[in-house]
């Protein structure tokens, strides 16, 4: 092809845009990569319950900070129609500090009460699981024990409310963090009375219950909202923010990559005039001419992707090693939904140039190289 040709013989030139176009596809891999990174530290401990819907007091506004239900609105939740499985669970915020008091990087955690046996108890990936009766023990996200320094066997002083105390990791898991902080696992029943005092008859059982079924969510049930997984992700505060702000950076990303890409070239195809004059005197059609333009836009993106998308992926594993969690993160999907919006608004933005090149006239072209 005349335009692959091209490229080599000018080797400097398109090279530098070559280096714009992959710094432009490294920028918004990054920020969509910070997206998703984001959403993971918002509720991936959320997304990765075994459940189909979340039942929330009707009075919460679904923030399972504000979700307080009793011991009847928990029945209540199991009985609703097409509910094959449920289990209640309650959420703390507390501080955490070293065994012997001192402060650590991670200066708070997600305390989350689960039922042992229930679809609310997490995977054991290290040491062992909760036991009857372990009120003193835990269970820590891989992440806050990296964070944090720590290891199964470790001890850990939770501070909540005006009181504090000290329990003993047993195992680890890989659940993910929740309202952007990591999580631990405790006993219902410590849940209870780390955050109410005790296990009283008119004590809140449970923040949230978890539903498994099908139908479940919009399900009228009294004192009770039941939504998705995924609304209940959406509702966590900050969460819809973020993500808007996300979405604006890099579509902004993707607006200034065609710009950029369709004013370098336009510039290249003002200059090439004469010659695409001449292209056109001996017998080469528009759409060739065009179709050159095209295939120089198309290499130039291709060779942006390739080199961007292993870059950013090395960057998230460089950061991963980091002792402080980054909240940078990609999938197979965000590297080719990236990759052909990429490749596209770089065509896009060749529109301009493909279109100069269309009009130019053999004979007025000519004229001007004279």
């Amino acid at each position: 092809m005349l335009g692959l040709v091209e490229i080599r013989r000018r080797k400097l030139q398109f090279a530098l845009i070559g280096l714009v176009v992959t710094l432009i596809t490294y920028l918004v891999l990054m920020v969509n990569g910070l997206g998703i990174g984001l959403k993971e530290l918002a509720g991936r401990a959320l997304l990765s319950w075994d459940a189909d819907a979340i039942a929330y007091a009707g009075t919460s506004n679904l923030s399972v900070i504000r979700s307080e239900l009793s011991n009847a609105a928990v029945s209540s939740a199991r009985q609703i129609p097409g509910v094959t499985d449920a289990s209640p669970l309650g959420y703390y915020g507390v501080d955490v500090r070293r065994s012997d008091g001192s402060a650590m990087s991670v200066k708070s955690a997600a305390l989350l009460g689960f039922d042992l046996g229930s679809i609310g108890q997490p995977q054991v990936i290290s040491g062992r699981n909760l036991e009857p009766g372990d009120a003193q023990a835990v269970l820590a996200d891989r992440s806050f024990l990296k964070a944090a320094g720590l290891h199964v066997g470790d001890s850990v002083t939770l501070a909540y409310g005006l009181s504090s105390n000290r329990f003993h990791i047993v195992g680890e898991i890989d659940e993910g963090a929740f309202l952007f902080q990591p999580t631990i696992y405790a006993l219902r029943t410590t849940w209870q009375q780390m955050k109410y005092g005790g296990n009283g008859p008119d004590e809140p059982a449970a923040s949230i219950v978890l539903l498994k079924g099908e139908h479940l969510a919009g399900q009228a049930a009294p004192g009770l909202q039941v939504v998705s997984k995924s609304s209940a992700f959406n509702n966590i505060e900050g969460v819809s923010a973020q993500q808007q702000t996300v979405n604006a950076l890099a579509f902004f990303g993707y607006l200034i990559g065609a710009l950029v890409i369709g004013v370098f070239f336009y510039v290249l195809t003002v200059q090439k005039v004469p010659q695409i004059g001449v292209l056109k005197a001996i017998g080469a059609s528009s759409t060739f001419v065009a179709t050159q333009i095209v295939v120089q836009v198309l290499a130039l993106a291709l060779g942006g992707v390739i080199v961007a998308v292993p870059l950013a992926w090395l960057t998230s594993k460089g950061l991963q090693q980091l002792p402080q969690q980054v909240p940078l993160a990609f999938t197979t999907g965000a590297f080719v939904v990236t990759s052909v919006a990429m490749v596209v608004t770089a065509l896009i933005g060749a529109l301009l140039s493909a279109w100069q090149a269309v009009r130019v006239d053999p004979i007025i072209a000519l004229g001007q190289q004279q």
